[in-house]
């Protein structure tokens, strides 16, 4: 991601905020299209931002291999009425980074507005740090908002980690043998991976990266066992590791045994692949949008 234009984005937008005063909360000097005071909603800080070719987000919400089709409109697909996966702080910055010249505004905020929860109160303190500091430059982003940078990465980490507790110490797994094998989705600066073995034991991967000036990466693995009942897929995380690199600076840690819960449909891509979705389960019980594997 080019950090240079970052900054200029969101100096260019402090001059603004400066040229009329106070923003929305009453507070000089830190507004820049729209990291509000107070109501914690986010603006577009980052127009102009570009990715180096990378995925948009880290959800993999709808993303497909080269030569797939995206979407859940293939026959049985419990597609109807999915949500989008909502978005890390470091999925925020790849979304921004992959916005088009020619909608870059509209399309930041529509990144913007995607971003979960969980992760407002990080991705606004983070692009808040740029714009008090007036950073030009990724050197100064890395000197002044470095431990904001570090928590954007923990961010990424924790939403691509998270899952219920677990139901069973000891799971006993079971696989159709439609789902043997292995299967991954791999784009241009993401990855995912599920190998699934016929007695269900399961080996999961993921890894997200980008440059924001310096290298930031989530990397992922971990091993289970799976069930299968009908078209409800659970992963059984039984153990793991957490890696985390934030500028040259690598955070390791083991992550705790958790249950993952999809549905799952098979169908095929336009060029005719086996095609394996996984609509992740939310806790109120609605689906998100795919993620699409191949083998």
């Amino acid at each position: 991601m080019a950090v240079g234009a970052v900054a200029l984005a969101v100096g260019c937008n402090q001059d603004a905020s400066k040229e009329a005063g106070a923003d929305e909360g009453g507070s000089s000097g830190s507004s820049f299209a729209g990291v509000r005071n107070g109501g914690g909603s986010l603006g577009s800080p980052f127009a102009g931002a570009r990715d180096d070719g990378g995925a948009s987000g880290s959800s993999f919400a709808g993303e497909r291999d080269d030569g797939g089709a995206s979407g859940s409109s293939f026959a049985g697909a419990p597609g109807d009425g999915t949500v989008p996966a909502r978005l890390s702080c470091l999925g925020v910055l790849q979304c921004a980074g992959a916005c088009p010249d020619e909608s870059v505004d509209a399309c930041v905020q529509t990144c913007l507005e995607q971003t979960g929860e969980s992760s407002v109160p990080v991705t606004t303190t983070f692009v808040q740090c740029i714009a008090d500091k007036e950073c030009a430059d990724s050197a100064c982003i890395q000197t002044n908002c470095k431990s904001q940078l570090s928590d954007c990465v923990a961010d990424d980490g924790s939403v691509a980690a998270q899952g219920e507790p677990p139901s069973d110490p000891n799971p006993t797994g079971s696989m159709p043998s439609e789902l043997v094998g292995l299967w991954s989705q791999v784009g241009l600066s993401s990855g995912m991976s599920y190998e699934f073995s016929a007695d269900g034991t399961t080996i999961q991967a993921f890894t997200n990266e980008t440059s924001y000036g310096c290298d930031l990466k989530t990397q992922m693995t971990s091993s289970g066992v799976t069930t299968v009942t009908g078209d409800s897929l659970v992963y059984h995380r039984l153990e793991g590791t957490l890696g985390l690199t934030t500028c040259g600076t690598v955070n390791v840690k083991p992550m705790e045994p958790a249950d993952i819960a999809y549905r799952y449909s098979l169908g095929t891509f336009d060029d005719g692949v086996v095609k394996l979705s996984l609509f992740r389960v939310n806790e109120d019980g609605t689906l998100l949008s795919p993620v699409e594997l191949h083998r």
